[in-house]
């Protein structure tokens, strides 16, 4: 029998949503919800950037940091290779494409990043998801 941190660490709770259509780019791709501590650092970011800048140039650092979220999130189909594994060329590129279709991939990856849900929700969905091997 494996101990609690063993199987939290073997868990597999990162959510895909495969061949994602995307027919502005005529392109498909998977994407992936992000880890914890890549959430807590977009979450740093927006706080700080809201004290710093105030509300426009606020506006504009949210933009690209939506951009760096869509690129950490997207991957080849069927496998776990980045899209754009070097981050800042990721981010120059969809920086300047439609905020529509960045935002919708956002909001995907967001969904998928368990971010839109409540943490009651998030407790409900979880209880579902057990195999009830424990102790």
């Amino acid at each position: 029998m494996s101990s609690i941190k063993d199987a939290i660490r073997a868990a597999q709770d990162i959510k895909v949503e495969q061949d994602v259509e995307i027919p502005e780019w005529q392109v498909a791709v998977d994407v992936w919800g992000l880890p914890s501590g890549d959430w807590e650092a977009y979450q740093n970011k927006l706080n700080k950037i809201r004290f710093q800048d105030g509300k426009d140039g606020a506006e504009m650092a949210v933009k690209s940091n939506r951009a760096e979220i869509v690129a950490k999130a997207l991957y080849e189909p069927g496998t776990d290779t980045r899209v754009f594994p070097d981050l800042r060329e990721g981010i120059a590129i969809l920086s300047k494409k439609s905020q529509g279709t960045v935002d919708g991939l956002f909001k995907l990856c967001r969904h998928l990043s368990g971010e839109d849900r409540d943490f009651g929700q998030k407790v409900k969905d979880a209880e579902g998801n057990s195999d009830g091997d424990q102790p």
